[in-house]
């Protein structure tokens, strides 16, 4: 064939932009800087196929492989047709394919007999909505917020952010070598390279359309950042983030400057992957990314096997489908999952539920390709049940990520949750249901109602209000009031003790919310709560019918029979 390979160079730039943004890629690949800063880390080489497409030649210890071709819709085909060709008959080797971004997979349908494609999923970039990242409005990013206005508190009148030009580039040497010097001699060997390439960018910056910010403190530049723009996408790519991580706030305050200043009408923020490093993934996290953009190794397969066996190390890739039960030390992989399918949760209370919660629950999940799509979590109570007390699940947290809604998991989820319960001897199961209808069909029905009360005026004006404390006496006192107020009114409900009601306030005060009891001269006749950071919300009212009025009732909660045996058995 009549490809010529080569070297990415600084002259190589005007051949090489105009096949960017010729078709939909959300994923960082799409812009030239990406290609050029890790050119020396895969040895990248590229070729021009017939002035349609940029095809690429890259190596990893040794072995060949190549990147989804650059090009118009319509002439992919065609393009991943002229470097499998080259693959196999001028390297004698099968097509390997690394991080192919998701547009481009779906557009050619490559058939399942004759390729492998599998999720990277450590390669994922991470995708933020522009407007969010700009003013970090909303509960979920009020921590980073925060953290921001503390560092323009301390560091007032010291600190400054400056858009950077080529005539910058000795600061960032300077800060760059400090940087790596901090990093000691434990460092990744990307890393080396990372900085190299970013050497490179800044001795040949007048070549490049980037965008690069910085913060200074006294004069010394602290941190600095470049960033590349996609206008097919709308999107901001943030290649390189680097602050000094003495200072407090300094990292959320320049990512939130970067894009005020020099991407303000950005629609997308990509911060590109997380390589698979858990301190990385947990920091990306933390601004609660709007979608991923996804990427795939594709691999070409001879006689229908695997034609390489090493491919699989270019990149983590976990295919197929998996249910599981999560270890203790993995359930955090859940918070982002929660925090996508129930966003009028506060983060104060999310943290609350996952450092409490969590500690004697279980979380099971459906993992797709390794990530993470659906869960449903168990919580146990002691429930009493017509005078009987039971060890029940409760369940909650059920959840599938929105892009893969309307695809089977939940009910995977589900079937396999009641075959669990029904093994391990639990007679019912039972949830609180936000769409009755999403679970009638799994076999759960309405099985209460709970009424709704108010104070009565005069309840109001005459009875005395005492905050209930988290200590054993309060909490034990509350409790025996609650299970003789819930005893005397319903046939099912939860057991409350000392360590119930503890928990319990905790819950109310990550929501800024107390228990109070209510007192006639010095007699407890009721228990209230309220809770809520803006607009606070009645909670519960429990108290003697001479101090309420009912205001309304609805049915509760659903529960779906498990194990027939187990309650025959019990009943018998």
């Amino acid at each position: 064939m009549s490809l010529e390979f080569k070297k990415i160079e600084v002259n190589s730039i005007q051949e090489m932009l105009p096949f960017y943004a010729m078709r939909h890629n959300m994923t960082c690949d799409s812009v030239f800087l990406e290609s050029y800063v890790w050119k020396d880390y895969y040895n990248v080489r590229y070729a021009i196929w017939e002035n349609k497409a940029l095809l690429w030649l890259m190596e990893n210890e040794g072995h060949c492989f190549s990147a989804m071709p650059l090009c118009r819709e319509e002439d992919l085909p065609g393009a991943f047709a002229a470097i499998e060709e080259y693959f196999n008959e001028e390297l004698g080797y099968p097509l390997v394919i690394n991080l192919a971004d998701e547009y481009a997979v779906k557009y050619l349908n490559l058939p399942e007999d004759k390729y492998l494609v599998e999720e990277q999923v450590d390669s994922r970039d991470y995708l933020y909505n522009g407007d969010a990242m700009r003013s970090l409005a909303g509960k979920k990013l009020h921590k980073k917020k925060n953290r921001v206005n503390a560092f323009k508190r301390e560091y007032e009148g010291r600190y400054e952010y400056r858009r950077l030009c080529c005539s910058d580039s000795h600061d960032v040497w300077v800060f760059l070598d400090r940087w790596r010097q901090q990093k000691g001699e434990e460092v990744e060997e990307h890393l080396d390279y990372e900085v190299k390439g970013i050497h490179d960018i800044l001795k040949n910056c007048s070549e490049f359309s980037i965008h690069m910010g910085g913060v200074y403190i006294d004069g010394q530049m602290e941190a600095f950042t470049i960033g590349s723009y996609n206008p097919v996408e709308h999107m901001a790519v943030i290649h390189i983030e680097k602050a000094n991580p003495e200072i407090n706030g300094l990292y959320q305050f320049i990512n939130q400057q970067f894009l005020i200043e020099e991407f303000p009408e950005a629609e997308w923020v990509n911060r590109e992957d997380d390589m698979g490093l858990e301190g990385l993934r947990k920091a990306k996290m933390t601004y609660y990314p709007a979608d991923y953009a996804r990427k795939y190794l594709v691999e070409q397969l001879l006689n229908g096997s695997k034609g390489y066996h090493w491919a699989e190390q270019i990149a983590n890739t976990t295919a197929g489908s998996v249910l599981t039960y999560l270890d203790a030390e993995d359930k955090d992989e859940t918070k982002h999952l929660w925090h996508m399918c129930f966003p009028e949760d506060s983060e104060s209370f999310i943290e609350y539920y996952y450092k409490e919660k969590t500690k004697d629950n279980e979380i099971l999940v459906k993992k797709d390709n390794g990530l993470l799509i659906s869960m449903v979590q168990y919580n146990p109570y002691a429930v009493k049940l017509r005078g009987r007390l039971w060890k029940l699940d409760y369940l909650v947290g059920v959840a599938t990520e929105e892009s893969r809604r309307r695809e089977g998991h939940f009910r995977d989820v589900f079937v396999k949750m009641l075959h669990d319960e029904e093994a391990a001897g639990k007679p019912i199961t039972y949830l609180v249901p936000v769409n009755p209808a999403v679970y009638a069909p799994m076999g759960f029905t309405f099985i209460g109602n709970v009424a709704f009360y108010e104070l009565t005026e005069e309840a109001k004006q005459t009875l005395t209000r005492t905050v209930c404390q988290d200590t054993p006496e309060d909490c034990g006192r509350a409790a025996v009031y609650m299970e003789q107020w819930l005893g005397a009114r319903y046939e099912m409900y939860t057991r409350r003790d000392a360590a119930y009601m503890s928990r319990f306030i905790k819950e109310l005060a990550s929501e800024n919310g107390t228990l109070e009891f209510l007192e006639q001269d010095g007699r407890l006749v009721g228990l209230d709560a309220y809770w809520g950071w803006e607009v606070r919300e009645h909670r519960l009212l429990y108290a003697e019918d001479a101090y309420t009025v009912k205001t309304g009732e609805k049915p509760w909660n659903m529960a779906r029979l498990t194990n027939i045996g187990a309650l025959l058995a019990a009943f018998g």
